[in-house]
């Protein structure tokens, strides 16, 4: 049968820190699991140019940046394989019965490459046969990873899809030790359970200790400026009483401070009721803020009107953390001052092709997004809207619009509610803060009249204990009444 088995180091990983888990080195584990299947052969390592740990003395495969359809030559050449099972090194969970089966699925449909949709990286694995690289799309030359051209031209090889109950995609989560919200959840279930679930318990083991899901917060919206020169008809600053003012750059500094106790990565989103760009120490908050290590990306939501060339200059001159996302519900001038009761779009759209083209002369590309309201008003100029802004590879955010639990007018064509409700995403990830520095319920919260308690003077780590259990009880269905969540339907929509 000549089917050999590859323990693949993902290119983020340059040491043995991410390949140890539970006190265990994770290849060593996997090659465990791999030696039951009586159909492999041998097993090999793959591990990118940078990587310096203990993997290095196993001989094994080394690529530049990807394993391309160059690698996989010159692995099928030197191993004479005929198929390869692919499985990350990181895989802490893996389970040696689900590759057995995939494999099997593998062999009896003669397919050129077989992988899963619904079963969690981590647990699935990729199975590709020699026969792939004969496929004209398999170019030497691509610098793709094989199985993601392949994955991206489904209809031109002969692929097979293995599909495994329980279906937990749901959860988004990723059984691998390299990245560390996966690994937290993964210590979390061992730590409920002493042991390395098998597949088919693990929906169960969830649903009776729904706390293994959460962990830090990855998603930290920060109320730069209540400040807004702009009266769209979606906003619910209306709503607010009194008007929200500037955050304090001490509060902003406290915020860093208090996340650096996780020491997790985050994203931080200069959102809120205002207008961001009007605070008076932005760029310095910006600096600050992209300076801050464990901070990986930042979102800036902005209505674009002040986003001019000082800004363009500042954004294309930093690291490459920064997404700026314009919300620009107009595709002309009449369209636009229709939704934001003022005739702005002229600046904004200069605004936004300038940034454009400073974010792509200094590489910065998919850094920048348009956004537009899918509402009635706005459903009428959709096309021209893509038309618009794809001319220029701009591309095109479009955003559900929040009813804020009932408080402002619902404007929505259509619902994409889906039928069965979900636990919340944002009280398993996210943090709402409002400009005085009052911890939000959640996002819904946005007058925080159901505030958590405030960053400067409350612990951190103990609100955010406040909020694990309001997620575990949004698990089992026993909802918050203030805010309304059973009047939500944020529910299932989710940050970066």
């Amino acid at each position: 049968m000549n089917t050999h088995a590859l323990i693949f180091v993902d290119s983020s990983i340059d040491d043995d820190n991410s390949l140890t888990f539970n006190g265990q080195f994770i290849p060593d584990y996997i090659a465990k699991q791999l030696q039951s299947i009586p159909a492999i052969d041998t097993i090999h390592y793959g591990i990118p140019s940078q990587y310096h740990g203990r993997l290095q003395e196993k001989s094994p495969f080394v690529y530049t940046t990807s394993d391309n359809p160059d690698f996989w030559n010159t692995f099928f050449t030197r191993t004479e394989a005929i198929h390869v099972i692919k499985i990350p090194a990181d895989a802490a969970f893996l389970q040696g019965s689900i590759i057995s089966q995939m494999l099997d699925t593998h062999l009896q449909y003669l397919s050129e490459f077989t992988f899963s949709y619904n079963l969690p990286s981590g647990y699935a694995c990729e199975i590709i046969s020699k026969s792939a690289l004969e496929n004209p799309l398999a170019h030497p030359q691509s610098n793709d990873s094989l199985c993601d051209i392949i994955k991206g031209n489904l209809n031109q090889f002969d692929v097979e899809l293995f599909y495994k109950e329980p279906d937990i995609r749901w959860h988004r989560i990723q059984f691998r030790a390299g990245t560390i919200r996966d690994r937290l959840i993964m210590q979390n279930i061992i730590n409920h359970t002493g042991i390395i679930p098998e597949y088919e318990s693990l929906q169960t083991v969830i649903d009776h200790n729904p706390e293994v899901l959460f962990t830090t917060p990855s998603y930290v919206t920060i109320e730069l400026c209540g400040r807004c020169n702009l009266d769209c008809i979606f906003c619910y600053r209306k709503q607010l009483s009194p008007n929200h003012g500037d955050m304090d750059f001490n509060t902003l500094q406290t915020i860093l401070e208090r996340m650096r106790t996780f020491n997790t990565p985050y994203t931080v989103c200069f959102g809120g009721s205002g207008e961001p760009l009007l605070h008076p120490q932005f760029f310095k908050i910006l600096e600050l803020c992209s300076n801050e290590e464990l901070i990986h990306t930042i979102v800036i939501e902005t209505n674009g009107i002040y986003a001019d060339t000082a800004f363009a200059t500042t954004v294309a001159s930093l690291n490459k953390k920064i997404i700026t996302i314009v919300n620009i519900n107009g595709y002309n001038s009449e369209t636009y001052q229709r939704l934001h009761n003022a005739d702005h779009f002229g600046t904004v759209h200069a605004n936004v092709i300038h940034l454009n083209e400073m974010l792509q002369a200094n590489n910065k590309n998919n850094r920048l997004y348009v956004q537009i309201m899918k509402i009635n008003e706005t459903e009428p100029f959709l096309d021209s809207y893509y038309d618009l802004f794809e001319q220029h590879k701009i591309p095109v955010i479009l955003q559900k619009q929040n009813t804020y639990t009932g408080r402002i007018t619902d404007r929505r064509y259509s619902d994409l509610t889906p039928l069965q409700r979900k636990p919340c995403w944002h009280l398993q990830q996210d943090l709402y803060i409002v400009y005085d520095g009052r911890v939000a319920f959640c996002m819904q919260d946005f007058d925080g009249s159901a505030k958590r308690g405030t960053i400067v003077h409350d612990d951190l780590k103990a609100l955010w204990e406040q909020q694990k259990q309001h997620f575990v009880n949004d698990y089992k269905q026993n909802r918050a009444t203030k805010p309304d969540c059973n009047s939500c339907d944020e529910w299932y929509t989710f940050n970066l």
